[in-house]
């Protein structure tokens, strides 16, 4: 590989890790929306998420065209990747793989708290709704330790998965 090549690979390797800090960003204002309950804003997010996995996904295509111009539909691999770039060229790409790893996990944590929040708030609504219908009677209590025991009402409110 030339340096041409290298820079290239630097070049989306670094839109790569500043999408991903667009996308974290997402999913930080996403839970201050959920707190809010600001449902026009979640559907924005919701939407500038998927655009931003988008941009993601056409970046790895490039990246795996710029090391392996013959190949488009690979499926995307970072650690064979690396492997592809020359042992001399790689430390340079060993931050910004270590810096993608970690906002990788930042956005998996704060994906699960935002869904734990989302089904803590559909239960509540579930239970609430149940109260109002008749649908069962609520057993909704706070034990001694101050920790909600739920009813056993039917479900009527999901996540989408």
């Amino acid at each position: 590989m030339d340096d041409y090549f290298i820079q290239s690979l630097e070049k989306l390797f670094f839109k790569k890790i500043m999408l991903y800090h667009d996308l974290l960003d997402c999913f930080n204002r996403e839970r201050k929306s959920l707190i809010n309950i600001d449902l026009d804003n979640l559907w924005s997010i919701s939407k500038e998420k998927e655009e931003i996995c988008l941009k993601i996904k056409s970046i790895q295509q490039e990246i795996i065209s710029t090391i392996n111009p013959g190949i488009d539909q690979k499926p995307f691999n970072l650690n064979q990747i690396l492997d592809m770039i020359p042992g001399d060229k790689r430390a340079l790409f060993q931050k910004e793989y270590l810096a993608l790893m970690k906002l990788k996990n930042e956005i998996k944590a704060l994906r699960k708290e935002n869904m734990i929040v989302i089904d803590d708030s559909l239960q509540f609504l579930d239970e609430m709704i149940s109260i109002i219908t008749g649908e069962e009677t609520s057993k909704i209590m706070y034990n001694e330790k101050c920790h909600l025991r739920k009813s056993g009402a039917n479900i009527l409110l999901s996540r989408e998965a």
